[in-house]
């Protein structure tokens, strides 16, 4: 490896490991005010420190004193070039799992036994919206040999890129009278991973009031096909052809009509003859 990339990577392997001191400062010194970390971002202007805590009253402080304090603190504990500190409300700590690990801490130094806080930190967070959650607490709980006892509510991934994706971990640690308490909490964000399929809404049906062009078009359809021919032209019985004289059984032709009513006038005039 060459110089220049060994004064790179020492470059920013220093910046990590000032990030994470400032980090583990920031969290010993924000303990009441609920810390839940810390964004830096480092610009030739200076140094741009976001804060995320649960009450950012306890930070600022009275017309600015406590965050003018903890400026001038860390400027000269870290010889950071002009530090610019700004402090952002947390809307849902719930779902922050270093300000629920913090709480649970807080919670067993009062006196408060460790289950009682475990399950009532779980329950609040499966009502804030959390898919699932993870709570593990450890070390001399209820004898002098040490265990652990686990928590768990909805579902909480454990390995792949959904894991690393969606789930939220912290560690803090808490001194008690038995011993030195590890508690360990993990959340699982429901929106963190985005759906991979969406699925899209059907179109809505034709209202009572208006008619599709395709239902139209099938009841005109139906209804031309229901409806009896037309009268206009000459059906089927006018055209055909006048019936001829059929022949009789004994093989002689029927006499015409003008023959018969012949026949049937002199009848007529025979029978007045014979009454005169």
């Amino acid at each position: 490896m060459s110089s220049a990339t060994i004064t790179t990577t020492r470059k920013v392997m220093n910046k990590f490991s000032r990030n994470s001191e400032i980090d583990e400062y920031l969290e010993q010194q924000l303990k009441d005010a609920g810390y839940g970390g810390v964004d830096i971002m480092t610009s030739p202007v200076g140094t741009r420190i976001t804060l995320y805590v649960q009450r950012p009253g306890l930070v600022i402080g009275r017309r600015g004193m406590g965050i003018r304090d903890l400026t001038e603190k860390m400027e000269k504990k870290f010889s950071l070039p002009n530090p610019q500190i700004s402090v952002v409300e947390e809307t849902t700590p719930e779902l922050n799992p270093r300000i629920m690990a913090n709480r649970i801490a807080q919670t067993v130094v009062r006196g408060t036994a460790f289950r009682r806080a475990a399950i009532w930190t779980l329950n609040s967070m499966m009502n804030a919206g959390a898919m699932g959650a993870e709570i593990v607490i450890a070390g001399k709980l209820r004898s002098e040999r040490a265990h652990f006892e686990k928590y768990v509510a909805g579902v909480v991934p454990k390995s792949g890129d959904t894991a690393e994706k969606m789930v939220r971990h912290a560690t803090t640690d808490v001194l008690l009278k038995m011993g030195l308490y590890g508690v360990q909490v993990k959340i699982a964000i429901k929106n963190a991973v985005p759906p991979d399929i969406e699925v899209k809404e059907s179109p809505k049906p034709a209202t009572e009031g208006t008619a599709s062009p395709t239902s139209s078009d099938s009841a005109s359809a139906l209804a031309s096909s229901t409806q009896p021919p037309s009268q206009s032209g000459p059906t089927k019985e006018e055209t055909t052809t006048p019936q001829q004289p059929t022949v009789g059984a004994e093989g002689t032709k029927p006499t015409p009509r003008s023959s018969r009513r012949h026949a049937s006038s002199k009848k007529e005039e025979k029978t007045e003859n014979e009454t005169t």
